[in-house]
C-alpha cells in the first residue's frame, strides 16, 4: 500500500504578515527594523523546526518591483506621505527566498502566489495556495508557509483538512 502525504503528518507553520515586510523593497525607515526582525524570526524557526520547505505567497520579483515603481510614479513627490519610502532601484527577492537560496542544499523555496485577477475572492486564493502546497510538499516533514495575513486562517484550515499538523502565527 502506497504511503500518502497525510500519513507522515507533515508539520506546517503558517505565518501571516504584510506583503511589504517580505522583501527589502523600499527605503521606509520604520519597515527596515521590522524586516530585520522578520528575517531573524524566519532564520530561528527554520533552524528550530528543521524546516526543509518554505512555501511563500511572493510573486515574481521583477513584476512586484515594476508594480511598486508604477505606484510610486503615480504618487510622485507625495509617495512618502502615503507611508512608504522610495522603491529600491532594482527587483529584490523576498527575505525567505534569500534565506532558502543560502541553504539550497537543505531548504527548498516555492512561490505559491496566485493571480488575484483570476481569483478575486480571498477564499479562492486560500484554496489555490493550499492546493499548491500539497502539490509541492514531496517528502518535506517540516514546512514554513508565509502568506498575507488575510490568507492565514483560510490556508491553515485547508491544510488541516488535508491531515497536516498546522500551527500559525501573525507577524508582527
Amino acid at each position: 500500500m502506497a504511503e500518502n502525504v497525510t500519513s507522515k503528518q507533515a508539520r506546517v507553520l503558517v505565518i501571516g504578515t504584510q506583503h511589504e515586510l517580505q522583501r527589502h523593497q523600499d527605503t521606509a525607515e520604520d519597515r527596515k527594523k521590522v524586516r530585520v526582525e522578520f528575517e531573524g524570526l524566519l532564520r530561528r524557526l527554520i533552524g528550530e523546526r528543521s524546516i526543509t520547505l518554505v512555501a511563500e505567497e511572493a510573486g515574481d520579483d521583477r513584476a512586484v518591483w515594476e508594480l511598486l515603481k508604477r505606484e510610486e510614479d503615480s504618487l510622485g513627490e507625495y509617495v512618502e506621505a502615503f507611508g512608504g519610502g522610495r522603491t529600491v532601484d532594482a527587483p529584490v527577492s523576498t527575505i525567505a527566498k534569500n534565506i532558502a537560496n543560502g541553504h539550497s542544499d537543505q531548504l527548498r523555496h516555492a512561490d505559491i502566489r496566485v493571480n488575484a485577477d483570476e481569483m478575486p475572492l480571498v477564499e479562492q486564493r486560500d484554496e489555490a495556495m493550499a492546493a499548491k502546497i500539497m502539490e509541492i510538499l514531496g517528502d518535506a516533514e517540516s514546512v514554513l508557509v508565509v502568506v498575507g495575513e488575510d490568507h492565514r486562517e483560510g490556508v491553515v484550515q485547508r491544510l488541516r483538512k488535508q491531515g497536516l499538523l498546522v500551527g500559525s502565527l501573525r507577524f508582527p
